[in-house]
């Protein structure tokens, strides 16, 4: 990139973060206002809950996104985990089931990997098959039912430190080494990958065998996002995490990442989810409908897709 443009998205991502920044303070402020709830601390707590299912997801998301992929297919995959793990745990035990569950995220990323390193599939059309597969999948296994699981709540619900649950621990854990690899070797490598032409993107064994650890980290991910929340409701639900891979692609893209690969921020992807997540749940307690919470989720998606649009250039001369 030439130093104007290094220049240009600088500003451009500040900007977006101060945007972001403004309003989530803003939406503090009015939902505070409306609801007595909104700032108790067990509120707060299961704010951060719901922020922990999404962003354990986006965390890896917002690495393929700066490799110039995208993983459409980390909702599903979730939802199908769960499934397998209720599956399978009456007859196999809870110890088999769990592994069961994480390997099977893992083959997903793997299979999506491959269909794009190897088999030169683009990754939005690799992932959207998988997505639509795996959602299949997960309402033909227990034909449409939702599957009861007892004995798996400690991982979703046991709140072992300050009143935090388990997930939240582990979101922060991922969230700060996750940030620590965004600045370093992993995270530049990732970039430069990003930033090399699409035809060239993936010619190295090297750079396919990145690509392809980013896809299964995306899976293992998607996994135990699973796990909470089968662990949370007791159940494996064909339905969970709908629209999960557009609440993740909209924070990244907010946050600072481009479709077309190169540039990423974990810490704009979080700041990004946590004001989506601080909306939805005022938004809730202020007995709004969800509905208005795709809506917006659409329309911060494309904000998102606006401001990631490539730079115009000057008008190209035709020869006379």
């Amino acid at each position: 990139m030439t130093p104007d443009a290094v220049s240009i998205s600088v500003r451009r991502i500040a900007l977006t973060r101060t945007l972001l920044a403004g309003v989530g303070g803003i939406a503090c402020i009015v939902f505070a206002s409306y609801s007595p709830y909104f700032l108790s601390l067990d509120n707060l707590v299961n704010l951060l809950g719901d922020l922990a299912l999404v962003g354990i997801v986006a965390v890896p998301a917002t690495f393929l996104i700066m490799s110039g992929h995208v993983d459409l297919s980390v909702g599903a995959a979730s939802a199908f985990a769960g499934i397998v793990l209720a599956a399978t745990a009456p007859g196999s035990g809870l110890v088999t089931a769990v592994l069961l569950a994480v390997g099977t995220g893992a083959l997903v990323g793997l299979v999506n990997g491959l269909l794009v390193t190897v088999a030169g599939v683009n990754s939005v059309a690799a992932t959207f098959a998988a997505m639509s597969l795996l959602r299949g999948l997960a309402y033909l296994v227990p034909t449409g039912l939702a599957i009861s699981l007892s004995g798996f709540r400690l991982l979703g619900n046991a709140r072992p430190f300050l009143g935090l649950t388990l997930p939240s621990l582990i979101f922060g854990a991922v969230a700060v080494l996750a940030a620590v690899l965004s600045r370093s070797a992993v995270g530049r490598r990732t970039r430069r990958i990003g930033r090399l032409p699409s035809a060239a993107r993936l010619e190295g064994h090297r750079e396919r065998r990145w690509v392809i650890a980013l896809f299964v980290a995306s899976g293992l991910a998607a996994a135990l996002a699973g796990l909470i929340r089968t662990s949370q409701l007791g159940t494996g639900l064909p339905t969970a995490a709908i629209g999960v891979e557009i609440t993740v692609a909209t924070a990244v893209l907010l946050g600072g990442g481009r479709l077309v690969g190169g540039r990423g921020s974990v810490v704009g992807t979080l700041l990004a989810l946590l004001v989506m997540t601080v909306i939805d749940n005022g938004l809730s307690l202020t007995n709004v409908t969800a509905y208005a919470g795709q809506v917006l989720h659409a329309v911060l998606l494309v904000v998102a897709l606006v401001i990631d649009r490539p730079r115009r250039r000057g008008p190209v001369r035709q020869p006379e």
